[in-house]
């Protein structure tokens, strides 16, 4: 496609700048259509600014005043104490010598802090504290006064906003407003990867669509895996130790000395990930995988170009061994070969036709990149017609295009957040799909997707549902025992005028246990030394989830969790990727 021509320039000289004028255009109009005074709301800010700087610095003298209030009572007692010590002694004993001066000063001490605390500093606190309430109360008016001047523009943010200014920049691409069976039926299509065997992981943000007819999904979602924990713990034991005295002679005596001892246990460990995938008819039995390379986008150098030339060597090497499973024959771009190095490729034949010599010229491009984009920070896995792209920036960014991100009450703040998000999700989607644009197979359109029915209008995919049950959280399904977080896996019991699926929570329990490990003293003597350690049991617990696309009907259920809860689905709108909380009504039961 000619929008993907040379993808790496294509986004520097007229993506970027075309999306980044179509942002500030639609945040335009946003604002005109809304009808909201920026003047008014800048000058409220404003107020609201100096509102809280006054706010600010009266606190500060509030903190002042009372911490020399606190010094002023310790001063006084304190003085009082050391007059009742001292009389005190003076009852014990007659002859104790009193030094009234002394006594004088300490009485004068504890009278002036109790006369400036009662007449004087007392008084000056409290009006503080009601000059700070007063003005309190107008900083809680200004604010709101800010919110109600921008309601008619944050009511205008939906979650098509972003995804609207994306169809424009890149018309190749469309994006679901759910992603229903049919589309994950039609991503994973005649791939041997089945998401609902992955206990391990849960969608929680999801943007589907299709890239130049051929689907794809962005996911971000909470991945488990067993790790392992240091316990530490520690005794303290005295052991004997020789020593000379004054007088010349050897003895013994008991010394202290601190004993640790640390062991490994299982422990449960959860981080979020992050990947796109790409589903092509094209080169269907091709499978390979690649990681980022160390030699991508660096200098020229003596060392640079010595340790290319020893990888390059090794894949020469590596492609005249006939004896291996793989039937890796290295191609005359040995640059590509080196940074892109799929040597694990299954077959030669597929391979060189997504990999055309324009292509690789385009995938070295990317992989030498150090201004533009994100460079060779992707792994690319392939299996079969998916092809799956892990880029390192993706789950730092922020997937979510729920509306509210957008929301605020001073205009300038509003409007330059509004332009950021958008500007850098656009960046971190089209370099999660960039390494697929330069190939250009891949920009060829894909078999027209079939038309929906009406039967299969609400059938919601295992994703969607994932997604549903993470807007409730993981406090909605968990076990009452778990400890930590969850992991959510949903199966669908029913589709039609309501969609039934069950939402099961995966986690773990813990119970306290001590490990005794012997340990030796510098005497040679063994003591157990006890660790305090965690056992993570397994627990999990189901409930059910009813979804009504009608809004018309309003569910009760005495057992309910959240009875009539609204759920924005929007005739199948997706909760990361369109309208998803306040359209469907859905119940926990």
């Amino acid at each position: 496609m000619a929008s993907f021509d040379q993808p790496l320039e294509a986004y520097h000289s007229r993506l970027r700048p075309a999306h980044a004028k179509l942002v500030r255009q639609r945040l335009k109009a946003m604002v005109a259509q809304s009808g909201v005074d920026i003047q008014a709301n800048r000058a409220t800010v404003k107020a609201l600014k100096a509102v809280r700087d006054q706010l600010s610095s009266l606190r500060r003298q509030q903190s002042g005043w009372k911490g020399l209030r606190i010094f002023l009572w310790v001063l006084f007692g304190g003085g009082l104490l050391f007059i009742g010590v001292q009389l005190l002694f003076t009852y014990l004993d007659p002859s104790f010598p009193i030094n009234l001066t002394h006594l004088l000063w300490a009485g004068l001490a504890s009278l002036g802090a109790l006369l400036l605390n009662v007449a004087w500093l007392n008084a000056k606190i409290a009006s503080l504290n009601t000059r700070i309430a007063t003005i309190e109360l107008r900083e809680q008016a200004l604010l709101q006064e800010a919110w109600q001047q921008l309601a008619p523009l944050n009511d205008l943010f939906s979650w098509d906003t972003v995804t609207d200014i994306l169809r424009q920049t890149l018309p190749e691409t469309t994006f679901d407003k759910a992603f229903l069976n049919r589309q994950f039926e039609a991503l994973l299509a005649a791939s041997t990867w089945r998401p609902d065997a992955d206990d391990d992981f849960s969608v929680h943000d999801l943007q589907t669509g299709t890239f130049c007819g051929n689907p794809f999904a962005l996911v971000k979602g909470r991945t488990f895996s067993m790790g392992e924990k240091c316990y530490s713990g520690s005794r303290t034991v005295f052991v004997q130790k020789s020593y000379t005295d004054s007088n010349g002679r050897r003895s013994t005596r008991s010394v202290p000395e601190v004993l640790t001892a640390t062991i490994v246990r299982p422990y449960p460990e959860y981080s979020h990930s992050s990947f796109l995938l790409f589903a092509h008819h094209a080169a269907p039995n091709l499978s390979y995988s690649r990681n980022p390379s160390k030699h991508s986008g660096k200098e020229a150098s003596f060392f640079n170009r010595w340790s290319k030339r020893r990888t390059e060597k090794e894949l020469e090497k590596f492609s005249k061994n006939l004896d291996d499973e793989y039937g890796f024959t290295m191609m005359a771009n040995r640059e590509f070969e080196t940074l892109f190095y799929a040597k694990d490729r299954s077959d030669e034949r597929e391979f060189r036709l997504l990999f055309t010599p324009y292509a690789q010229q385009q995938m070295v491009a990317l992989l030498n990149d150090t201004e533009i984009g994100y460079g060779d920070n992707f792994r690319m896995i392939k299996e079969g017609p998916l092809t799956a792209v892990l880029p390192l920036h993706l789950p730092t960014t922020n997937q979510s295009l729920n509306p509210s991100h957008f929301y605020h009450y001073d205009i300038d703040a509003l409007q330059a957040h509004f332009i950021e998000f958008n500007e850098s999700y656009f960046k971190a989607l089209y370099f999660a799909l960039a390494p697929l644009m330069t190939i250009p197979l891949y920009c060829q359109p894909g078999p027209r997707p079939a038309p929906t029915s009406s039967t299969e209008k609400f059938e919601t995919s295992l994703w969607e549902n994932e997604l549903i049950a993470n807007v409730y959280g993981d406090t909605a399904f968990a076990h009452p025992d778990c400890v930590t977080p969850c992991i959510l896996k949903t199966k669908t019991l029913k589709h039609g005028d309501a969609t039934i699926f069950k939402v099961t929570a995966h986690g773990f329990r813990s119970e306290t246990h001590i490990a005794h490990v012997p340990v030796r003293d510098s005497n040679g003597r063994t003591h157990q030394v006890p660790v305090e350690w965690e056992k993570f049991i397994p627990v999990q617990h189901t409930r059910q989830v009813v979804a009504l696309p009608d809004q018309s009907i309003s569910p009760t259920a005495p057992d309910s969790l959240f009875a009539a809860e609204t759920i924005l689905h929007n005739n199948g709108y997706s909760a990361a990727s369109c309208e998803h909380i306040r359209a469907t009504y859905t119940t926990l039961v």
